[in-house]
């Protein structure tokens, strides 16, 4: 690629002869002279042949050789430093640092092209090392993100891919990043993370950086995979279908509801992350949708005129029912993520005085936390109440009295351990 600018080459040669020379004679000024003529011959030649494109079609046609040649000149760049190790002589340091010079003047130039000529500028051509190696700054700021992440308590397993990702930005040579479209792509998301990090933590800090991600439209491998494990790990095979159901709806109903950022991803070839999350959750309910159907194929009032079995009737009405288990709510002796967990169980399992069959809207409007409650529903709960406590202290009042002498007892010892001591 560098045979379209001889320039280069010439460069190439005597700065690999001066390096090898270096030890064997005293000609290092005059070979610096030399390489920094025949690099000032290359910009005045670079500048007036963009200037002689005379069409839009030829402008783009030399950019692209242009960034290609300098691409490859750079990495030859690269290697040349990391072989000029130290030596006894002080010129191979010399000529370290002038071929350091000349490689960060050849990253601006790419670069420049990368604003100047951004329509005709190769976002998905190589990124050379150097690039990469000299992006010292991305080292603190991925320490920086990493660490703020830990303090907000962010799942470690979504820390561990962030940080793999993060430090290609100043690894050259790792695989996962490639080309110049990711490398832009990961320094845009290294300054939202900063960004993130520094606003004040939650408890969903992990959903939240998923919702970045995804809007950041994040669709690595590790990421996907990461996300199909946390989509899994929300549900069991012990909660009822319901529930699973609802849980997986409210995550869907989450991911769908994230405005993408970026249309194209990370990995070009691969889906969208939000398409492919959205499709695996659709998959899980439909499975927990069959699984339903099989192992409990007749809904209430369902079809076939089957009626789901109920398990025992109460003798209050829907209203006094629902009140109680308000109670019960308010002094955390039920719990429950979903409240509609409580209508599906009630309309299945439970009968009630009066009302047959409630509706979900009925047993909803009910429910309703900001509905004054009538007296009599809350006479007649209290008096139930009354009752159990009622046959609690006649029928089990010795062990209450048992256990109150036992609390007597133990403070007495206690006293006379303390006051002998």
């Amino acid at each position: 690629m560098i045979g379209e600018f001889s320039h280069l080459n010439a460069f190439l040669l005597l700065s690999t002869e001066l390096t090898k020379s270096c030890c064997r004679d005293r000609k290092y000024p005059e070979g610096e002279i030399a390489l920094r003529l025949v690099w000032d011959e290359f910009l005045v030649d670079i500048d007036k042949r963009i200037t002689e494109q005379d069409a839009h079609s030829k402008l783009a046609v030399f950019i692209k050789i242009a960034q290609n040649n300098l691409v490859d000149f750079l990495d030859h760049l690269y290697n040349l430093n990391a072989k000029c190790s130290p030596c006894t002589e002080r010129c191979r340091l010399e000529i370290k640092d002038f071929i350091a010079e000349i490689a960060t003047e050849v990253a601006h130039i790419l670069e420049s092209f990368s604003t100047r000529f951004s329509e005709y500028f190769d976002i998905n051509g190589l990124l050379p090392l150097w690039i990469v190696y000299k992006n010292k700054k991305a080292s603190a700021f991925q320490n920086r993100i990493i660490h703020n992440l830990e303090l907000r308590k962010v799942d470690p397993e979504l820390i561990h891919i962030l940080n793999e990702y993060l430090s290609c930005l100043h690894t050259p040579g790792d695989f996962k990043m490639k080309n110049w479209r990711q490398y832009f792509y990961l320094e845009s998301l290294s300054d939202d993370l900063i960004y993130f990090t520094e606003l004040s933590a939650s408890e969903d800090d992990t959903l939240k950086l998923i919702k970045i991600l995804i809007g950041y439209n994040f669709n690595p491998l590790p990421f996907y995979e990461y996300m199909l494990e946390f989509s899994a790990k929300l549900i069991s095979s012990d909660m009822p279908y319901e529930e699973q159901e609802m849980e997986l709806l409210v995550l869907l109903k989450t991911i769908e509801n994230i405005r993408p950022e970026r249309k194209m991803g990370y990995i070009l070839d691969a889906p969208e992350i939000l398409e492919s999350v959205s499709s695996f959750i659709t998959r899980e309910l439909g499975i927990v949708a069959k699984m339903k159907s099989v192992l409990m194929p007749y809904p209430v009032n369902g079809a076939n005129g089957r009626n789901s079995n109920y398990y025992f009737e109460v003798t209050t009405t829907i209203e006094e029912l629902f009140f109680l288990i308000r109670v019960m709510l308010e002094v955390r002796f039920i719990k429950t993520k979903f409240k509609s967990n409580l209508y599906s169980f009630v309309a299945r399992h439970i009968r009630t005085d009066r009302t047959k069959n409630p509706s979900t809207q009925y047993m909803r409007n009910v429910f309703g936390t900001n509905k004054e409650v009538p007296v009599r529903i809350v006479r007649k709960i209290r008096a139930w109440l009354m009752s159990m406590i009622n046959y609690i202290d006649t029928n089990f009042g010795g062990q209450t009295k048992l256990w109150f002498l036992a609390i007597l007892n133990y403070s007495f010892i206690f006293r006379v351990v303390f006051k002998y001591e």
